[in-house]
């Protein structure tokens, strides 16, 4: 479009009167916030002149007072934190009020309407909109169709018409750089500006160049649980965190980010992620990850495995003479047949025979071993197992209080008699530390009767695991099970939990009545998907059974060969059919066509999904003598992709022993960085990590550390290396040394 023509004229006035009416919103806010901070330091200044130092000793008046100053604070608090907020939307606006423009002629209306679209609503005095938010129901059209017929849904219902034209801008310093119209998809130019560009330390707001497909997934209301599958730099991740902000934009008078969770692969992930609701405008929701979750619930005495280290156990003890038996186990315990005798089990536990016994004081029968039976199986029987032991703990406790009340009087009224003792609080101190002494032998036969030990029912299963695996089909014969069953037991004597254990453990905890509830989250996002077994499913099933949910991953992405969904079929039972629909991202967005093209041929399979036509360098193959030439040559490079101006380049090992010998060899050479354990923090330049922990991350350069045949060299490692080279948007150089792996035999 000629910047001569009419039509830039009329654009550069509309863009000068939405930043004048912006730039006078934004001074008020300022105002405002600076009159909420003089009025808090007058209040601080008040409080003290009136008050002085607080002491009870000075009176309840004074204390009312003083937390009547404090309830103002507050309000005051929450005020200026509103106007911070506020001030901050309008730097947004100022800087870039708006990215897009549909004009929508609706049907039966003689005249089209224009809508300006960008990443916050914009008003005047009048109330009239200037600017429409990215997630107002009309700019839904702007990701949704071309010219021609078009609709979208509002509260009073759908509202069909004809777009008559679309328009996009790139906007930055109160300033248009360009503006187009497109009968195209986004991806044509705005988007392929915005890929070429180079990343940084964290990720971006997609809001310019949302795809139709992934607005379906961000808008999607109508199932209570969405299953979202899509390649490496499908935007899963992204798609998710805009999801979450068109539900706080949307139910803000229902939801807040507390009400969301967000479960992702690792802690360097969370950090990755941390800045693009901040960007939209609402603040970040709860962030974990599985094993954060799960070892913050387990809770107890054991030497737990993190899942970093099984991995390192899997990729690096092949050698070890018990790695099958290790391998059978992982194997067995994310297996859906586990799943089946974890089942059987808790109904097993749940209606097993308990050893209660009578309950009597000083020869007096409080409570009979057949009352307390009843209690257990039918009084309480509909609460889970440690709920009804929790109960019966709580009833026995009530009726024996009495008679132990009654006690202690009785000794305190000896002890006064013998006059020994200096005054009655004396005398009742000591009566119930006698009976208290006297009790102890009762109160360990209550308390052992109704508690609760996991890791004893845990091992009790094991015990009997055969008794429980029968299964006609199963493909684990005696001799299998016999070997688990021992396997388990010693770590478990040993007092290790290895990782496999864990979620096992967390299923029986929850299944058994003792996890805390979650009523109050609303809203379950799981990333990398594809990582978590089908047992792990039942557990976030079981702890966020009211929740929506929308669950993002890619089954070709599964970096851990013998710990993962292995098909989404396997937990399509956990989630009603008639509330879950399944959606397929089909389009990759990060990488040049070369890396694409590449990557995929590791898959050893027809790969259907489309990619950007964004072309670059194809990726090199570079094969060395020894690792220490692959090294030199991994200096060098990094050298010049740095004089290239690339501001991220990720050097990916297969193993953390791999990446503390490449990161020693650089360390004193260059600016380097590396990661070691999924909760350090994300940096971003020279980065050297291990492949299982980078995935969701992608880098300028992706440099592929020794893909030899002695490296990778099983078929279960095909998806992480495919996971590693397809971290890379602009170049891929892979490594190796001595012969190369056939995985990339191709």
């Amino acid at each position: 479009m000629n910047k001569n023509d009419l039509e830039w004229k009329l654009e550069n006035q509309w863009l000068e009167a939405v930043l004048k009416e912006a730039q006078k919103q934004f001074n008020e806010k300022v105002d405002f916030k600076e009159k909420f901070k003089k009025d808090a330091i007058e209040t601080q200044r008040q409080l003290w002149q009136d008050l002085g130092s607080v002491s009870i000793a000075n009176g309840m008046d004074q204390i009312v007072e003083f937390m009547e100053f404090i309830d103002v604070m507050k309000i005051q608090k929450r005020k200026h934190e509103l106007s911070r907020k506020f001030q901050e939307k309008y730097e947004r606006i100022v800087e870039s009020p708006y990215f897009g423009r549909i004009d929508f002629l609706e049907k039966g209306e003689e005249k089209e309407e224009k809508f300006y679209i960008g990443i916050s609503n914009l008003t005047d005095d009048n109330y009239d909109f200037l600017v429409y938010d990215w997630r107002a129901p009309v700019s839904s059209m702007f990701y949704d169709y071309e010219i021609g017929e078009a609709m979208f849904e509002c509260p009073e219902g759908i509202v069909e018409g004809n777009l008559t034209l679309k328009r996009q801008y790139k906007i930055s310093n109160g300033k248009i750089d360009y503006m187009f119209d497109s009968n195209l998809k986004i991806d044509d130019e705005i988007l392929q500006d915005i890929l070429s560009k180079n990343t940084d330390n964290k990720m971006k707001t997609i809001i310019t160049t949302i795809q139709r497909e992934q607005n379906k997934v961000i808008r999607n209301e109508q199932y209570k649980n969405l299953i979202v599958q899509g390649p490496a730099g499908s935007g899963k991740t992204s798609v998710a965190l805009h999801r979450i902000a068109y539900l706080l934009y949307k139910h803000r008078d229902k939801i807040t980010p507390q009400n969301i969770v967000i479960f992702s692969p690792n802690e360097i992930f969370n950090d990755y992620i941390s800045n693009v609701l901040p960007e939209l405008g609402e603040d970040n929701m709860n962030q974990t990850t599985f094993k954060e979750y799960m070892h913050n619930a387990l809770g107890i005495g054991f030497k737990k495995e993190n899942y970093c280290e099984m991995m390192e156990y899997i990729l690096a003890s092949k050698d070890e003479a018990s790695y099958e038996e290790r391998i059978n186990n992982i194997k067995y315990k994310a297996s859906m047949e586990f799943i089946d005798v974890l089942k059987k089990y808790v109904v097993y536990v749940e209606n097993l025979e308990r050893d209660f016994r009578d309950i009597s004081l000083r020869g007096k029968l409080i409570i009979s071993s057949d009352e307390i039976n009843k209690l257990f199986f039918k009084d309480y029987s509909d609460l889970p197992l440690k709920r009804r032991l929790q109960k019966i703990r709580e009833r026995i406790l009530f009726l024996v209080e009495p008679y132990e009340k009654l006690w202690i009087e009785e000794v305190a009224h000896e002890l006064k008699e013998t006059g020994s003792y200096i005054d009655k609080n004396e005398i009742n101190e000591k009566s119930k530390a006698l009976v208290k002494a006297e009790m102890k032998d009762l109160y360990y036969s209550i308390n052992r009767s109704t508690e609760f030990n996991l890791l004893d029912i845990y091992k009790k299963l094991f015990e009997k695991l055969e008794a429980f695996a029968k299964s006609s089909d199963s493909e684990y014969n005696e001799q299998k099970l016999y070997e688990i069953k021992r396997y388990t037991l010693e770590n478990l004597r040993g007092k290790v939990l290895n990782y496999e254990d864990q979620s096992p453990l967390l299923y029986l905890k929850g299944a058994l009545g003792d996890l805390p509830k979650t009523s109050s989250i609303k809203y379950v996002i799981i990333d990398e998907a594809q990582d978590y077994t089908p047992l792990q499913y039942e557990i976030l099933n079981q702890l966020f059974s009211h929740a929506d949910m929308t669950i993002l991953g890619d089954l070709n992405q599964s970096i851990n060969p013998f710990m993962n969904v292995g098909d989404y079929k396997n937990i399509a039972k956990i989630f009603p059919e008639n509330n879950t629909c399944i959606i397929n991202l089909s389009k990759s967005y990060r990488s040049t066509i070369e890396i694409t093209r590449f990557s995929r041929k590791l898959l050893n399979q027809e790969i259907t999904d489309g990619c950007v036509e964004r072309s670059g360098e194809e990726p090199l193959l570079l094969g060395f003598s020894n690792d220490d030439a692959i090294k030199e040559r991994l200096l060098s490079d990094i050298k010049i992709y740095k004089e290239k101006e690339y501001q991220s380049i990720g050097i990916i090992t297969r193993t953390k022993k791999e990446a503390q010998e490449v990161f020693n060899f650089l360390k004193d050479k260059i600016d380097v960085k590396c990661i070691m354990k999924d909760d350090d923090e994300y940096v971003s330049g020279i980065l050297v990590i291990p492949a299982y922990l980078a995935k969701g991350l992608e880098f300028d350069v992706a440099l592929i550390y020794n893909v030899g045949n002695e490296n990778y060299k099983s078929e279960e490692e095909r998806l992480l290396l495919y996971t590693a080279c397809t971290r890379a948007l602009h170049v891929l150089n892979v490594y190796y040394s001595d012969k190369l792996t056939p995985l990339l035999d191709f």
